[in-house]
């Protein structure tokens, strides 16, 4: 199923143009920061590199500065700096490799 948003700000890099909406509300914006960065990630494309799309945005709206109050739209900018230096070959590892649970296998003792 197709999602078809028709935010002005849309584009690959902030689907339904999330981000700049945040940014737009500035400190009216109440957070968590946190849960935007999570949908704004649901929302990527599945092939999209979600560090390649925060440096996008980043660049495009002009986050490469230190918001100057603090609180949830500064925690949001941070957060995007942050996956921006997250690179995708470790999401990778870490997305694609379960981990085994409870440690080194045991050998089990024949009866």
């Amino acid at each position: 199923m197709a999602v078809t948003y028709t935010s002005k700000h849309h584009s690959p890099e902030d689907p339904g143009g999330l981000i700049r909406e945040v940014l737009d509300l500035g400190p009216e914006f109440p957070g968590p920061a946190r849960d935007v960065l999570l949908t704004w990630m649901m929302r990527l494309d599945e092939d999209a590199d979600p560090s390649a799309a925060a440096r996008a945005l980043i660049a495009r709206y002009g986050l490469d500065h230190t918001p100057s109050k603090a609180g949830p739209c500064a925690e949001l900018v941070a957060l995007l700096r942050e996956t921006a230096t997250y690179p995708q070959e470790r999401l990778n590892s870490h997305l694609c490799r379960p981990r085994r649970r409870g440690g080194p296998a045991r050998r089990r003792e024949s009866d």
